[in-house]
Order: structure tokens, then sequence, then C-alpha cells
């Protein structure tokens, strides 16, 4: 891999995360007046039909592994997002953020056990820089630990496992990355939508207001169509811990954005204190430690 393909990919998949970050607060205004499983369904059929649009004379040579590839790489973001947002009703913007940054540490654990690839010692010292950042960005502390922050943590390991997979089938021969993405967010929105019927949600007539299309236009269009079909295709460029790393600046906009942004049945801001900035910088000492491997061939496994 050259530097020029490494340093676009690591810049692609930061531009996601800042968008990812951002979110937080408007998805936590939305979800506390709208059905967070209505919410997702119109978000991902949204961003499905977008990316289907634009890309659509990819599937001219659509193969079967890619369908499934796809499918099965959308199952593990729609659990994760699932998780996610409902538990945004239980917690708040910005402790929800730092509970999902912990993929830091979860995907190099998984990365281990499932694909036998232990990261360089670098990328270790980059992700303990990280996950001590997500420690401080949380306040040094992480109490009152609620049900909104248990669906969060499983959230998580629906993230992991999509990150993991990403890897493993985009980097099999003859993968149209862009199928791949396609059936993601197809995969996702299909099963939203089948959990609407179920709790016997009508998304014809589900409950909007104007905060809740901004948000669903925004994390529709940027969040998802954009950011999902991005990270698919940037994804082989590097590796899954090298990833999760980069993605732990998410709760950094997020916290960023939870003290600019009112959110809340209060309509308040989340004000950060000194040590929650200490931690922000660690977690970006932490990207910076990652990148200093040289290896022209920059394997990081």
């Amino acid at each position: 891999m050259s530097g020029k393909q490494r340093i676009l990919a690591d810049s692609v998949l930061l531009f996601v995360t800042m968008i990812w970050g951002s979110s937080f607060v408007l998805m936590k205004n939305t979800v506390l007046d709208m059905n967070p499983v209505a919410f997702l369904a119109v978000r991902f059929t949204l961003a499905w039909l977008i990316v289907l649009v634009i890309f659509w004379k990819n599937l001219r040579g659509l193969k079967l592994r890619e369908v499934l590839y796809g499918s099965i790489i959308g199952f593990f973001l729609f659990v994760g997002m699932l998780l996610q947002v409902i538990g945004l009703k239980f917690t708040y913007a910005s402790k929800s953020a730092f509970i999902t940054g912990l993929t830091v540490i979860l995907v190099p654990v998984f990365v281990a056990l499932i694909e036998k690839k232990v990261p360089k010692i670098n990328v270790t010292v980059g992700v303990i820089l990280a996950f001590a950042g997500l420690w401080l960005l949380s306040g040094a502390k992480f109490s009152n630990f609620n049900f909104g922050d248990f669906l969060t943590l499983l959230a998580d390991l629906g993230f992991v496992f999509q990150i993991i997979f990403i890897d493993i089938f985009t980097a099999k021969d003859n993968i149209n990355t862009i199928n791949i993405a396609i059936f993601q967010l197809m995969s996702a929105a299909f099963l939203y939508v089948i959990v609407s019927m179920i709790f016997g949600i009508n998304l014809i007539n589900v409950k909007i207001n104007l905060t809740a299309i901004i948000t669903i236009l925004i994390t529709g269009i940027l969040g998802t169509a954009l950011a999902f079909t991005a990270q698919v295709f940037v994804q082989k460029y590097t590796t899954p811990t090298h990833t999760a790393l980069i993605f732990s600046a998410e709760p950094v906009f997020g916290a960023i954005f939870s003290a600019i942004i009112p959110s809340g049945p209060n309509n308040t801001t989340e004000i950060l204190p000194l040590i929650s900035y200490v931690g922000c910088g660690l977690i970006l000492i932490g990207m910076i430690v990652a990148e200093l491997n040289l290896d022209k061939n920059y394997s990081m496994e």
C-alpha cells in the first residue's frame, strides 16, 4: 500500500468519524420525540436509495457472494445502530459517544482471536493512549451505569464485527466493494422495516417534526449513505485496528458538538471539564503515534 493511499484512506475515515460524532446530539434530540426504530428505518432506506441511484450500474456485474457479504455486514450494522439509538433515549449523548469509542479496545482483541493478527507495537501504544483519552474524556469516572449505557455497550459488538467482516470480505479477489456497500445498507434498511412492522410501527404515519426531518437528511445522506459507503471502500487500504483507532475520535467530536448544540428535554448543552480536553488530546496523540510506522509496505498487522 502506498503512503498516499494510506493518508487518503485515513483522511476519509476521519471525516466519517467527524460526521458520526456530530450526529449524536442530533439523534438524541430526535429520538426523544420519534420512535428510534422508525428513525433508523427511514434513515437507512433513504441512504440505500441514494447509493442505489448513484451506483446502480455497478449491479450489472453483481456476484452472489457480494450480496451475501454485504448482507452479513449489514446485519451487524443493523444490530449496532439499533442498540445505540435506543440506548440514546436513556443516557447522555457524550456518554453514548464514549462507550461507542470503546471499540478501539475491542477490535484488536477480536482481530487477534478471529484473524490471528497482532498489531505492531506503535499501533498498540496508540490504542492504549486512545483508551486513556477516552477515560479522561468521560471525566475519569464512569458512575451511574444505566440501561442506556448497557445497550450502547452491546451495540459496540455489532460495530466491532462490522469492521472486522469488512476487512475480511473486501480483501477477497474480484469483489466490488460498492456492491457490498449497497447491500449493507439495503439489508440494514430491510431489517429496520421488518422490526417496525413487528412492533406495529406505521412508517407512513410516523410522528415527525422539523428537527427529525433535518436529522434524517443529515444522518441519512452524510452519516449513512456517504459514511458507510466510504468506510467499505477505503477500509481495504488499512486494517481493522487502525480503523477502530481513527473511530476513537468519534467521542471527541461527539463531546465538542454536545457542548455546542443543546439537547435533551431541558434543551441544554453539555459543558466539558478541563480533564476531558486532556482526554481529547491523548486520543489525537494516540492516532499520531499509530501513524509513525515508516515501513513502506505499511503493514500494521
